[in-house]
């Protein structure tokens, strides 16, 4: 007899390992490797999926308390041998189940969508006859037939609107063997190639060549090195990509390209569709379960070639992959912090890389740090583009707001910005205004006692949002009504103080009565589409002011944007996190190059109260390698990343004396395994938000050079936990190298 082995798709710890389950008689030869499968399981037989990891006929077991596969999901394996060899590494690289990476391979499952189409049945040996038969006579059948006879096959549905007949006619016609009806899938979520006009290849810059040239050797050779580009913004790195997609296409293999926004997905997938029309698909957290599965259901049925999307795009089935292309390879976004597996895009990238032999292109302005870092290495090959394909880099300016304080000007603009935005409006070209903050204030307070509006699940404060009149918690979603008098003493003064992207339009709408805004952050982007709604509006015309948060900053490309704000740079310089310097740096270098892309000098205003702030001055002057230079020696003085890996230990739950209690027993644990002192322990501390609806937060940091030691000395310091203190009431999250500290 033949066995399944079976992962079952429940998460957790206990029962994560394989199961032999009988293949009976009536699925003897259906059951393959790689099946999603239905098996019973447990001591009530629940009938649950699983996934066919292997197919053997011997096994250790007695056979007799062996149960059998119920039956099968689809009729052809979901999953490649070589994409459970990725579930085991990531298993073992993310400390998860394989469960949880099988959830990430192959998305949920969903029924498929089929609508009927009829055809004149040319395979009918009477067809003439018959056809002759029916067109003689002036009926509903005849009309019918005369649509289909040039031998189109049409939709049922469009049939009956047409020609307004009910399924009569056309049923007698199939009984009498004049057509033949068939079920055609209908795929959710198709990009409809054919409203994006056609465009020709325009002309490489040098800079352009000698990258594509260089990408286009790592896809013919052996050395399959990453690549990363480094090129300043409108250095036509998306050109680049398409590229050596065309060279990757021309071999029969395919290309996958993430971007890290879902706002930056319909821009750069028309650009692609462009180039290579239907063969595109795009994929992304704001399609429904149905859209997502059909979009990955084509790529296994190699319907396609490219496929655009956020990080969840890097585990599109392709067999054949040529090419993985990372697009603002810096942000975080690649990264999954806030659930499991908390794996990161660009090293899964590298892991497909290496069992598929495919070249992974990462491409920024301003990369992060540490990749950075792998190209003074040699981990990494590197290009560099320093020239905009215009050759015009915006002319960028820095507002020190405390001079602005000085001359009573208390506006959440500095004088040189506001006069810039009124000239601007005069030439009837557009402004972007950044802002990473939504809302219309971050605090409310009485001026009076100083008591502070805050949310009761969660330590954070109440952001105001004036549109809706509610103080709104962005944590935990809890709304409450605005106080007309301070809970704690009674007083009338309650004053909204702070800026999100809320005030700001209605502070240029009141500057600039006759202005036409558009403001995009999270609260104008709920809806399906919303996204490209704005963007589109924006790009032709509709808008004189975008106004934004982070989702603004980056890849955009509108030609007539010539002045860029950025309204507070020091946002992202106060995080309290050992990145901030990076992350406020490549914030304001990704919005100012949104600025002069096309034939139009482009103007940066960055405002800022820490204007001598290196980040800052290193924006301002475009100098990614002096800011890089400077970063990377703070991070070796103070052993950050790249020069050590940092794993942090949170946990969660309802009763904050556990978790300290239990935190404080792992810290005992982690000093007496701590041989040699080769691992620095920080904690254990609240995390920066220590509530969060109701659920406290405690976390431990470690740190330690070598990747293997410090997973396997915290994986078995929580094993020697375990065994002291019961778990079953805290959450734990692990996380190597967070894209932040939580």
């Amino acid at each position: 007899m033949e066995y399944a082995v079976v992962i079952i798709s429940i998460g957790h710890r206990n029962i994560d390992h394989i199961f032999h389950y009988g293949i009976p008689n009536r699925l003897r030869g259906l059951v393959k490797k790689g099946m999603r499968v239905i098996v019973p399981f447990g001591k009530g037989n629940r009938l649950i999926e699983g996934y066919v990891t292997d197919i053997t006929d011997s096994i250790d077991i007695d056979a007799e308390l062996i149960k059998e596969v119920s039956d099968i999901c689809e009729d052809h394996p979901v999953i490649s041998a070589k994409r459970i060899a990725l579930a085991e590494w990531m298993k073992e690289k993310y400390y998860t189940t394989f469960s949880s990476c099988f959830r990430c391979i192959v998305p949920k499952r969903v029924n498929e969508k089929s609508f009927a189409c009829i055809q004149l049945n040319s395979a009918y040996e009477n067809i003439s006859e018959a056809v002759d038969k029916v067109l003689k006579k002036d009926t509903k059948q005849k009309r019918v037939l005369e649509v289909l006879l040039n031998g189109d096959e049409i939709p049922v549905s469009h049939i009956k609107t047409l020609l307004d007949v009910d399924d009569g006619p056309i049923n007698a016609l199939i009984k009498k063997n004049v057509l033949v009806k068939k079920y055609v899938q209908e795929y959710r979520g198709n990009f409809n190639s054919a409203l994006v006009d056609k465009t020709l290849p325009p002309k490489l810059t040098k800079e352009q060549e000698i990258a594509v040239a260089k990408i286009c050797d790592t896809i013919d050779g052996n050395n399959k090195k990453p690549v990363l580009i480094h090129g300043v913004t409108g250095s036509g790195k998306t050109e680049v990509y398409i590229r050596a997609i065309e060279k990757v296409l021309s071999q029969g293999k395919e290309a996958i390209v993430l971007v890290p926004e879902i706002s930056l997905t319909q821009q750069t997938v028309e650009r692609f569709v462009s180039r290579f029309g239907s063969r595109v698909a795009v994929t992304h957290s704001r399609l429904s379960d149905g859209e997502r599965y059909d979009q990955w259901t084509r790529a296994l049925r190699k319907e396609i070639s490219v496929m655009i999307g956020p990080r969840s795009a890097v585990f599109t089935p392709f067999e054949e992959p040529g090419i993985i292309i990372i697009d603002e390879e810096h942000e975080a976004t690649y990264k999954s912090d806030q659930q499991s597996p908390k794996y990161d895009a660009r090293e899964i990238a590298e892991k497909l890389s290496e069992l598929y032999g495919c070249t992974v292109v990462l491409g920024s302005a301003t990369p992060s740090v540490a990749s950075y870092y792998k190209t003074q290495t040699g981990e990494y090959d590197l290009i560099e583009m320093n020239n905009r394909v215009n050759n015009t880099l915006p002319v960028i300016h820095i507002t020190d707001m405390r001079r602005e304080i000085a001359i009573k000007n208390f506006s959440v603009f500095g004088t040189e910005l506001r006069e810039a935005m009124a000239q601007n409006l005069q030439r009837n070209e557009q402004t972007i205004l950044f802002l990473n903050r939504r809302g219309y204030s971050t605090f409310v307070s009485c001026r009076k006692c100083g008591y502070v509006m805050s949310c009761d699940n969660c330590n954070v404060n109440y952001t105001y949002h004036k549109g809706i009149n509610r103080l709104s918690c962005h944590y935990c979603g809890k709304s409450i009504s605005v106080p007309e008098v301070c809970p704690q003493c009674g007083s009338k003064y309650i004053k909204y103080f702070g800026a999100g992207t809320e005030k700001i339009e209605q502070e240029v709408l009141r500057l600039f009565p006759k202005a036409r805004v558009l403001r995009m952050d999270m609260d104008t982007t709920k809806r399906k589409n919303s996204h490209q709604t704005i963007l589109e509006d924006f790009r032709r015309g509709k808008a004189d002011i975008l106004i934004g948060t982070q989702m603004i900053a980056k890849g955009l490309d509108f030609p007539n944007v010539t002045l860029v704000g950025v309204v507070a740079a020091d946002l992202s310089l106060n995080i309290g996190d050992y990145r901030s310097a990076e992350n406020t740096y490549q914030l304001v270098s990704q919005v100012a190059g949104r600025a002069g892309r096309a034939d139009k000098e482009g103007t940066v205003y960055i405002q800022t109260y820490s204007p001598d702030h290196y980040s800052i001055q290193y924006a301002a002057r475009n100098n990614y390698k002096g800011f890089y230079n400077e970063e990377i020696t703070f991070r070796q003085n103070m052993n950050y990343p790249p020069f050590t890996n940092i794993f942090l230990v949170m946990m969660t739950g309802e009763n904050e004396y556990h978790i300290r209690r239990t935190l404080g027993c792992l810290a005992d644990i982690m000093k007496r395994y701590n041989k040699n002192n080769m691992f620095t322990r920080l904690g254990p501390t609240p995390a920066v938000i220590s509530k969060i609806n109701n659920i406290y937060r405690w976390q431990i940091i470690v740190k330690c050079e070598n990747e293997d030691k410090i997973r396997n000395y915290v994986l078995f310091c929580l094993d020697k936990l375990s065994k002291q203190i019961s778990l079953d009431n805290i959450n734990v999250g692990l996380y190597l190298n967070p894209s932040y500290i939580f």
